[in-house]
């Protein structure tokens, strides 16, 4: 056993079961363009080390703490459950770890992993003096060759929401209440058989993260009609309700509704044949923010935790493809496309800046926190061309917000308001299904398939399924302000 599945059986032992048979990978979301561990090993000066080795017993691991003060990925077990410390520095019996984070800002998220590894570790006869987490140095700016006592920082406290240190690790782990004996007494006693009863839904269904195994738990859920009071969002009653016999959003007991301003519209929506829209707020809306001509735009971009390129923070992204489709006041449309290999932020930028009209509304989907940002960090990276990247994100709309704020909903989104959602609403015929690359992971995914390949065929291809892809993206913000436009 690993922390990973004692994790999940924590969370919900049906989920642990769950993933026993599953060999579904996960997607590397992080593009990591180094050794991180040599990285902090340089960082660290470290000049001698035992290398931990996959399966390795306690007695392997104990005999290069003999012979060596630094240990690099070492394996450490206890009653069957394995862990490995990425850095553990040691003096006789007392030791301190180090812990690695691919983020800016280590927080108390981070507390199960640490708790379990430092419980298997003092299990097995080593005494604790300090914990730190190695995490991502925010102002550090690549310039030629990377620096890595520049690029990490160290720190022995978890840090809270603004950024600054608010617990000492090694104090926040003391204080929790736990007993690494008990839950592994719980686990290894597991019964794996699957059993026939009722499944209840809890907040770790959902929690942070949709658990990937939902509708597996819930098949019934793919069938439930689009105006299913399951589909209410933020409401923390809709599955007592459901279970109370209530069915339907235009049902819903009022003594048991949160009242936000979705809320209202996707019950309106069912009591309305399926669409509700608020047309006084959504035209004057639409009027605010229109000015020919129109420009929609969609970009594509891949994250670097660690900066691969001169100018560039650690996680901080790479644009390398954008769709534009640029609507006149006659509604005449023309389109504009550009994809780059490798470091081509300046190429993108003077592309889109040449492609971009001097003036007119920017219309793009979930902008502030998309496409705007992407352009004050190309601004940053790239100061000849701030003033007019600065001065095309001032034009930015987002698409989204009439949907956000609850002016527009259609019980077809089913409680989801993402553009594709949305677009599958308004064009039955266009679907992202019916292409190769159908989410931004596989965009991304394709593309860090181009920089590695010399077959120009199957290349092309490649470069024809992102165009198809980002296209439909950037088309289907059209469409959207189209059907905006015609219910007003």
């Amino acid at each position: 056993m690993h922390i990973s599945d004692v994790r999940k059986f924590l969370r919900c032992p049906r989920m642990y079961q769950y993933s026993l048979t599953d060999n579904q990978k996960s997607f590397p979301f992080f593009n990591i363009i180094c050794d991180t561990d040599e990285s902090i090993i340089n960082k660290l000066n470290i000049k001698d080390y035992y290398l931990g080795q996959v399966n390795e017993t306690n007695e392997d691991t104990l005999k290069g703490l003999s012979e060596h003060n630094w240990l690099v990925k070492a394996r450490f077990s206890y009653r069957g459950l394995r862990c490995r410390v990425p850095f553990l520095y040691h003096e006789g019996d007392r030791c301190d770890l180090y812990f690695s984070s691919l983020t800016l800002n280590p927080t108390d998220g981070e507390t199960d992993n640490i708790l379990w590894t430092a419980s298997v570790v003092e299990k097995c006869g080593l005494t604790i003096d300090n914990i730190y987490i190695i995490y991502l140095n925010k102002e550090y700016v690549r310039h030629g060759e990377l620096e890595h006592d520049k690029l990490w920082s160290i720190t022995d406290s978890f840090f809270n929401a603004n950024g600054h240190a608010s617990k000492n690790i090694l104090g926040h782990i003391r204080k929790q209440t736990f007993s690494i004996d008990l839950v592994l007494d719980q686990l290894l006693h597991f019964d794996n058989e699957y059993d026939d009863t009722e499944v209840m839904r809890t907040s770790k269904c959902t929690g942070r993260s949709k658990c990937r195994y939902y509708e597996r738990c819930f098949p019934e859920e793919k069938d439930m009609p689009d105006n299913s009071i399951l589909t209410l969002v933020g409401s923390q009653y809709k599955y007592d309700m459901y279970r109370n016999g209530i069915r339907y959003l235009a049902d819903v007991n009022l003594d048991r509704f949160e009242g936000s301003a979705q809320q209202y519209a996707q019950i309106m929506a069912d009591k309305n044949n399926g669409l509700f829209f608020d047309k006084v707020a959504l035209n004057s809306w639409l009027n605010d923010q229109t000015e020919y001509p129109l420009s929609f735009i969609d970009f594509e971009w891949d994250l670097y935790p660690i900066p691969p390129f001169d100018n560039m923070r650690p996680m901080e992204v790479l644009p390398f493809q954008y769709s534009l489709d640029i609507m006149q006041s006659d509604g005449s449309i023309s389109h504009h496309e550009f994809i780059g290999e490798r470091d081509c932020r300046q190429k993108f930028v003077e592309n889109m800046l040449n492609d971009l009209p001097d003036h007119g509304t920017i219309f793009a989907y979930n902008a502030l926190g998309a496409e705007v940002l992407r352009l004050k960090e190309l601004s940053e990276q790239f100061p000849e061309y701030s003033d007019k990247l600065m001065a095309a994100a001032g034009r930015f709309v987002d698409l989204a917000m009439p949907f956000i704020n609850g002016v527009v909903y259609h019980t077809g989104m089913r409680g989801l308001y993402s553009l594709k959602v949305i677009q599958s609403i308004i064009d039955k015929e266009r679907s992202y299904h019916d292409l190769q690359v159908e989410n931004g992971l596989d965009a991304v995914s394709i593309h860090r398939k181009i920089e590695h390949i010399d077959d120009h065929e199957l290349k092309r291809e490649y470069y024809d399924e992102l165009y198809k892809y980002c296209g439909l993206d950037s088309y289907a913000l059209v469409e959207v302000y189209d059907k905006l436009k015609s219910l007003v």
